[in-house]
């Protein structure tokens, strides 16, 4: 089965590929369609709203099942934040279009900034994600949610990762998220997790590819 991911960005997209590994699953990624992406959106109120929107948007355009992903950090001292603009979350201090690097910086300097006045036993955060898997003709076909506890470290350790890695340390772990192998870290994450509650229903989806693009009918 052909399955369009449809993000631009290149740490998702190699997590993704790592994670489907032995399934008939082919990945199509925004650089193999050849055409650009729609601009989506995501003014949904949770993750899950803003995943299907964008799956539906994204299988649209590629004319095949399409997946989407939307993920955050929700910090409990913060009430949750920065939750579903976790990925813009510093834009109200620069505005600015920035490379998504230099971006994630500035997240990541706003969250220190925002927790320094908070003990370690207060720094608790979870890392969320839902994937969402939709067709061409709009029908949501499968999501999963998956979740990992971890506290917020008091400054970044690591190179590896994007968005708050290097600010995140798993429940158990000493390492900031940055600083897992990749290994380790699809086994932790998030978005290992809702991959992997995503995965038995990509394999069904996979066995009934050929009739993915035909309407249902009224029975």
């Amino acid at each position: 089965m052909d399955l369009f991911f449809g993000t631009s960005n290149p740490g998702k997209l190699r997590e993704l590929l790592r994670l489907v590994a032995g399934l008939p699953v082919r990945v199509l990624s925004p650089a193999e369609l050849g055409r650009p992406l729609p601009e989506v959106l995501e003014d949904g109120a949770s993750f899950a709203e803003n995943a299907a929107k964008k799956a539906r948007a994204f299988a649209r355009v590629a004319g095949v099942p399409a997946l989407a992903d939307d993920s955050g950090l929700a910090v409990d001292a913060l009430g949750g934040a920065p939750g579903v603009i976790s990925a813009r979350w510093s834009e109200d201090l620069d505005p600015r279009p920035l490379p998504r690097a230099e971006r994630d910086l500035a997240n990541d300097r706003k969250l220190l900034a925002a927790l320094a006045r908070i003990d370690d036993p207060g720094r608790g955060a979870a890392y969320v994600a839902v994937l969402a898997v939709a067709a061409p003709d709009g029908r949501l076909l499968a999501s999963a949610e998956g979740r990992c506890r971890g506290r917020i470290a008091r400054s970044p350790r690591g190179g590896g990762g994007f968005g708050y890695d290097p600010l995140f340390v798993p429940d158990g772990h000493e390492a900031t998220m940055a600083e897992l192998a990749p290994a380790a870290k699809d086994a932790l994450s998030h978005r290992g997790a809702a991959f992997r509650a995503l995965r038995p229903a990509l394999a069904r989806l996979a066995g009934l590819a050929g009739t993915l693009d035909e309407p249902r009918g009224n029975g």
